[in-house]
């Protein structure tokens, strides 16, 4: 199985994680870690940060001459994981808030005092609430001899802030009130009047305190809106920190949980191969991996120095995600281990602990749900989806703003399949259907990061999707150019065109997601230029079936061979002699799918598409195309949401449902930054993996979760054709959102064997 813990984007960074877990083997191993929990008094967070600042991890997202390593906040998060994984008491959080809010002030007394913490001296940052600041509730006020007190004045705090973190702190970073507005102050633990206490609580390796001021001597570092600003970046650098331990404690119940499934046997077999065990396993990823994904844009946020807004809802969206896979994945490998789980001496609940101590830090999760509200903003205040000003997305979407007047007077909101492939048409008209395919083949040679910024386009314009004949272009298209012959290449200009329209003929009535079982025949008859292939059998659930000219076939070609050696892939038109079809009508009374009846079709055996018995292989490329769309889908599933804030804006929203539609959003926006991080993989490699499977998983709930928000939310209104129709179809047809490309159950367990390496 691949290691959960610290997954490195770059060489560099799975160098850092090598060198922090060997300090922390050497320094927190697991039995010097069991012997100290036992008396939590003497857990101290400095002997293990002394270990890591020797590695550079104090100062790694400082530039040199600011005496850090000149590392990024990015790699920070990749290093921070591993020490959450093994609950390493360290004073991270509060250096991490020390950095951010130091950083960018001038002054000597900041420039020193961030010298001495990217060195390794332990610092933290205590707030109080101050207008949109959150924190632990307190308050500090200052006296000073001016009223405006400059950088560098000396002042005398006296008040008391609770929860703070990192309690034998050197110093710390007090916001105050003054009388000439907020300031933000450092104090040094040894000061006449500080007193910072440490409160024990549930985790006994994460040390909390109390700080307690009465007229100690500070120096000012900020005054006014620049303390605010430097306070509030402290806490989004905070966050960073605190989500990555989280994803790492996650990310190591994950694998402690498979690694214990593997070797726990009952009833004869490991637990692991038991498809409850698996699906719990790979819902325990898709937690770990969302996480990952939100602290790693938080991390990107900061490298890019974004602006406090854009910082604040990246900030939430990670605290959100780390914090809930912190307790939801601590839990499930509770339920993993049954018994011995329950038991003091092993380390889960040590997991469960650290995961229910941090939930309340820098915020909580009604906070950060507040501040991710859609509603507060209005509908559509802003575009949920960010289109480039330059490029390939730049030029398609001067041809869609041209191009969608037009086809919105003829179809208006209609998705039929003909208004779909009317669109396709009309892009097709300005060479811009299938821009990702290569350019010898009529595309325009998009990379996949391109890719998906043109799927924005289409999502941000809410021009209709898919196109008319998307499995053609997605699926099929691209299995003919890695394995067609010249001959069978020539559909390709049809198929971008329109003319030709392809399905897939995968599933059976007894052979769904399980392809290697299918039982329609094709026999092969006849020798040389006059050999065929009679094709005997039925197909179901094919995707456009009525209204395609063309199927890519799967039949059985040896039925005397393995299940999944014996298949072989054809190209058939749908109009031969002894084709049936019948459609099958929807849960919203439309038409969607088809069963097509095969009797003794004949096609040459030039049909054979890659060689005979090799359909296995063509096959999974065409299902890897498929999921590969799946990114392209998150990459619009944002805009869906605020298309959906939209449609209810005139309806009264009560509490229930800010909270669903801010659910909603958080849900498309981590599949969205899922989809993110998977356009690097697939760049630099080829076909997509099985890996990609978890981005299909959450998807699909995220697809149906807003049909039932929106459907849920119009109340009375819903229920009537003439006021609910639009969000009665959109609920419905959501219901396939499960089913349709891979079932719900296949995909975990896809992610349960083929990622985590789970038995069979």
């Amino acid at each position: 199985m691949i290691d959960q813990v610290g997954v490195a984007d770059t060489e560099d960074q799975a160098a850092l994680t090598e060198a922090v877990a060997g300090q922390l083997a050497r320094h927190w191993p697991a039995d010097e870690r069991h012997k100290q929990i036992a008396d939590p008094a003497q857990v101290s967070e400095l002997p293990v940060w002394a270990a890591l600042a020797e590695v550079g991890l104090a100062g790694l997202p400082l530039a040199e001459e600011q005496g850090g390593a000149g590392g990024r906040w990015a790699d920070l998060a990749v290093a921070l994981e591993a020490v959450g994984a093994v609950l390493a008491p360290v004073p991270s959080i509060g250096a991490a808030a020390a950095l951010g809010t130091l950083q960018a002030l001038p002054g000597a007394a900041a420039s020193a005092l961030l010298a001495a913490v990217a060195e390794g001296t332990a610092a933290t940052l205590a707030w109080t609430a101050h207008e949109d600041l959150w924190g632990a509730p307190g308050s500090v006020r200052a006296a000073a001899a001016s009223p405006a007190p400059s950088d560098g004045a000396p002042v005398a705090l006296t008040g008391e802030v609770s929860a703070v973190l990192s309690p034998e702190a050197a110093h710390v970073l007090v916001l105050a009130e003054a009388s000439g507005g907020p300031l933000l102050v450092a104090v040094d633990a040894g000061a006449a009047g500080f007193d910072l206490t440490r409160v024990a609580g549930v985790d006994p390796t994460r040390p909390l305190g109390t700080l307690t001021l009465h007229d100690t001597p500070g120096t000012v570092l900020a005054t006014g809106a620049e303390a605010l600003a430097a306070v509030r970046r402290g806490q989004a650098t905070a966050a960073l920190a605190l989500a990555a331990e989280l994803t790492g404690l996650a990310g190591h119940c994950l694998t402690g949980a498979v690694a214990y499934a593997a070797d726990r046997h009952q009833f004869g077999r490991p637990i692991g191969s038991f498809q409850a065990i698996k699906h719990r396993c790979a819902e325990m990823l898709a937690e770990v991996e969302q996480a990952r994904a939100a602290t790693r844009h938080l991390a990107a946020r900061l490298d890019a120095a974004a602006d406090p807004a854009e910082l604040d809802d990246a900030l939430a969206l990670a605290l959100l995600a780390a914090g809930r896979a912190a307790h939801v994945v601590s839990n499930e490998y509770l339920q993993v281990l049954g018994g011995i789980g329950f038991t003091w001496e092993h380390e889960v609940h040590l997991y469960l602990r650290r995961a229910a101590a941090t939930a309340p830090l820098l915020g909580g999760a009604a906070a950060h749900r507040a501040r991710l509200d859609p509603t507060r903003r209005g509908a559509g205040a802003r575009p949920a989806l960010s289109v480039p000003d330059s490029g390939p997305a730049a030029e398609l979407a001067g041809h869609v703003a041209a191009l969608l007047p037009a086809w919105r007077e003829r179809w208006g909101d209609e998705v039929s399949f003909p208004a779909r492939m009317a669109w396709q048409q009309a892009l097709h008209s300005v060479g811009w259907v299938a821009p990702q395919w290569p350019v010898e083949y009529g595309g325009r040679g998009l990379g996949i990061v391109d890719q998906v910024a043109c799927d924005r386009v289409m999502a941000t314009h809410r021009a209709p999707q898919p196109l008319g004949g998307v499995l053609g272009l997605n699926n099929v298209a691209p299995t003919l150019m890695r394995y067609g012959t010249p001959a069978q290449k020539a559909h390709l200009p049809a198929i971008q065109a329109g003319t030709e329209i392809w399905c897939q003929g995968f599933s059976e009535p007894g052979s769904g997601s399980d392809l290697a079982s299918l039982r329609t025949r094709a026999e092969l008859v006849g020798d040389g230029d006059d050999a065929e292939f009679v094709i005997t059998g039925q197909k179901v659930w094919t995707s456009e079936g009525m209204e395609a000219t063309h199927c890519l076939l799967l039949a059985r070609t040896d039925p005397d061979a393995a299940p999944h050696r014996g298949i072989s892939a054809l190209l058939v038109p749908l109009d031969l002699p002894g084709i049936t079809r019948r459609p099958i009508t929807m849960i919203t009374g439309e038409s969607g799918f088809a069963e097509v009846f095969y009797d003794s079709v004949r096609v040459p055996r030039s049909a054979l598409l890659g060689p005979l018995h090799a359909g296995w292989t063509v096959t999974m490329t065409t299902l890897g195309f498929e999921r590969a769309g799946v990114i392209e889908l998150a990459a619009g599933l944002e805009q869906s949401v605020d298309d959906l804030v939209t449609a209810l804006s005139g309806h009264g929203l009560d509490e229930q449902t800010r909270l669903e539609l801010t659910d909603r959003l958080v849900e498309a926006r981590l599949v969205g930054l899922l989809g993110s991080r998977a356009l690097g993989r697939i760049a630099e490699g080829g076909a997509p993996g099985a890996e990609h499977s978890v981005i299909k998983l959450l998807w699909s709930r995220a697809t149906q979760h807003q049909g039932e928000t929106h459907l849920a939310a119009l109340g009375l209104a819903g229920i009537a054709d003439s006021t609910g129709h639009r969000a009665q179809r959109e609920y419905l047809l959501s219901r396939s959102a499960t089913i349709a490309g891979g079932t719900t159950e296949i995909m975990r367990n896809i992610l349960a064997e083929r990622v985590l390496g789970m038995p069979r």
